[in-house]
């Protein structure tokens, strides 16, 4: 006759080899589903993963807009239902398949390439006259992805790269939209092809910086609206920008910069600046 009576120590031990396995799990599960806040040196983020921002504001990571075919690399709201995209890095070089890898090099640059065949399709520019040592690569709650040297902290104002300098169609609170002239970045925003492309559409919003500064909308070299020059309130050509609860806005000029640049009063609201194919503006709230 066999006892089944193996005593306390054998309890214990019986109850461990049943809880190890749930626990092996649950570690997988969350290691899998886990998104960082940052990249470092020579990693790679790939198709399934994402970098999320700190207050889980933003998210960066691979998409496909609805009725394309087509793949990008992207940053959009997370805790928003419907996708909404505020910066598209190869907008005009897309990927095909989804064999896609991003990668931040010892450099301080960004790479996005196909995987299967190693050919690049996107990478980022280095501007800045910052030395590069152990470049690392975060996404911010503003919706910035800002390269910067471990150590060091993050440098807004030259940092080793930054999105917010390489618009696509959205103007976010804290961007600065207008020149750099130390580097000669324009920083100017354009619109989608179309809802399903994020290629370069037809219009842009730029400061233009001949003469006294001012807003334009073109459509390609043509001008299409002028908003006037800044008068110390406003863009005298747009009456309706005027202070108000929601936001307020500044006009920079130096022997830096030239920009034009708004900020949430109300920092748990979120609100974005959109040209439209049609080379009109939304003022989106998002909250």
């Amino acid at each position: 006759m066999f006892s089944f009576n193996r005593g306390k120590k054998n309890d214990q031990e019986s109850k461990t080899m049943l809880i190890l396995p749930f626990l092996v799990g649950l570690y997988a599960s969350i290691t899998h589903t886990y998104a960082a806040h940052t990249i470092s040196a020579n990693q790679t983020v790939g198709y399934n993963q994402t970098i999320v921002s700190p207050q889980e504001t933003f998210e960066l990571g691979f998409f496909s807009p609805p009725n394309s075919m087509n793949h990008y690399v992207g940053i959009w709201y997370k805790k928003i239902p419907k996708r909404t995209y505020v910066w598209v890095a190869n907008r005009n070089t897309p990927l095909t398949d989804t064999s896609g890898e991003l990668t931040l090099t010892h450099l301080g640059v960004l790479v996005l390439k196909n995987a299967t065949t190693g050919n690049v399709l996107w990478s980022s520019a280095n501007a800045s006259s910052m030395s590069v040592k152990n470049p690392v690569g975060q996404l911010l709650d503003t919706g910035n992805f800002i390269i910067y040297n471990e150590g060091e902290g993050i440098n807004h104002e030259d940092p080793i790269w930054q999105s917010f300098d390489f618009m696509t169609d959205t103007l976010l609170p804290g961007m600065k939209h207008g020149k750099n002239l130390v580097t000669g970045i324009e920083r100017h925003f354009t619109s989608w092809k179309s809802d399903d492309d994020p290629a370069s559409g037809e219009f842009s919003d730029w400061i233009d910086t001949r003469g006294y500064p001012q807003l334009i909308i073109t459509d390609g070299e043509k001008i299409k609206f002028r908003g006037g020059p800044w008068n110390g309130l406003r863009f005298t050509g747009t009456p309706n920008l005027k202070p108000n609860n929601y936001f307020n806005f500044t006009f920079v000029i130096n022997d830096r910069e030239i920009y034009y640049q708004y900020n949430l009063i109300d920092t748990s609201v979120l609100m974005r600046l959109v040209i439209q194919q049609n080379w009109s503006f939304r003022a989106i709230d998002m909250d």
